[in-house]
């Protein structure tokens, strides 16, 4: 039996309090994948220093000890949290490099997917907008975990895009913010968007065609025209 669901049964064994606190197994009713997501998107809203285990156990209905044996320490829990987020999101735009086209194509796919990905991923666009601006372990463990590596697979593809036409001269660094803390800051923070008259540019029936607009945009500054 492993140590995961054999701390569980010594929960299940225990007796259980009746008034005060939530019940020792009451972490086992809550979902896993509901659980992640609230803890990060606590984290993304409240940042890792405003967060605590204890108003995270409030949240879930469950015992502050109980998520301190099924998790460990906060940094433990928030890595946790951040490589399941993570792992739900990033298929939907990385799918984009493996497919059996044309390195341009690729390229407009994936700028394009980038931009339709911003649209549904406010709570990855707010924790890097907090944990880009400082550094910190947290930083170095998004940054080698995942950006550095879709980094590394974008210049590749650049490359490969820049043996076969121009392409502007743009860091993939550069190009990563436009799409993340550009494109994503855009969709995601609706009130400044709404106090300027753009609201229903990003509202659910309208957000869409923005994002293919907004991919145009970028590609069209990306790759100039052929001479």
């Amino acid at each position: 039996m492993s140590t995961f669901f054999a701390m569980d049964q010594l929960m299940l064994d225990r007796p259980q309090r009746t008034r005060g606190r939530p019940a020792q197994n009451a972490a086992l009713a809550v979902d896993e994948a509901t659980l992640l997501g609230l803890v990060f998107a606590t984290f993304a809203e409240r940042g890792y220093e405003g967060t605590t285990l204890r108003d995270l156990s409030k949240q879930l209905g469950v015992s502050h000890n109980l998520l301190n044996v099924r998790y460990g320490r906060k940094e433990d829990l928030w890595i946790r949290a951040i490589d399941w987020r993570m792992a739900q999101a990033s298929p939907f735009v990385e799918t984009a490099f493996d497919e059996q086209a044309d390195a341009e194509v690729r390229l407009r796919h994936l700028v394009q997917r980038f931009c339709l990905w911003a649209t549904r991923n406010g709570d990855i666009v707010a924790l890097t907008n907090l944990e880009g601006c400082r550094s910190t372990w947290r930083l170095d463990h998004i940054v080698e975990r995942f950006v550095s590596p879709f980094q590394k697979r974008l210049d590749d593809l650049l490359d490969a895009v820049r043996r076969q036409r121009p392409v502007d001269d743009l860091s993939t660094a550069a190009l990563m913010a436009l799409l993340v803390q550009g494109v994503g800051f855009y969709f995601n923070a609706a009130p400044m968007q709404q106090r300027l008259g753009a609201g229903r540019e990003i509202d659910a029936a309208h957000a869409h065609e923005q994002a293919e607009r907004l991919a145009s945009f970028l590609l069209a500054a990306l790759l100039p025209p052929v001479a």
